[in-house]
């Protein structure tokens, strides 16, 4: 049991991803929402990221420096909050996935189409 408490300490924020991602994967499936609504949202969400990047990058930092500012508890609290938000209403999740895939993939576009042209 301790080695499995070091272990989640230690990769906190990756238990916490897989879990957000597994949760919303599997009520995704068709347990409470369609299928359809995951991809829907998460492709408005790579569109979106795709046309505003700069505005989607302010905003997820605005909101994880937010978590991060909070004490260790309130952290936990939300987690769980979001957790089980990820089961409830889960193609808010993959429209989160969409808007920072979006975002990315034009940031490195850019970057790339930046760093090779003649």
């Amino acid at each position: 049991m301790k080695e499995l408490e070091g272990f989640v300490k230690k990769y906190r924020f990756e238990v916490f991803l897989v879990a957000l991602f597994a949760l919303a994967g599997i009520f995704g499936m068709g347990l409470i929402w369609s299928p359809f609504w995951s991809v829907l949202f998460a492709s408005a969400g790579g569109i979106i990221g795709a046309l505003m990047p700069q505005a989607i990058k302010k905003m997820s930092h605005a909101v994880i420096g937010f978590l991060f500012r909070q004490d260790q508890n309130t952290q936990l609290i939300l987690a769980g909050v979001i957790l089980v938000l990820s089961i409830l209403v889960c193609p808010l999740v993959f429209l989160l996935a969409g808007l920072h895939a979006g975002k990315t993939l034009h940031l490195t576009i850019l970057e790339i189409s930046s760093q090779t042209k003649p």
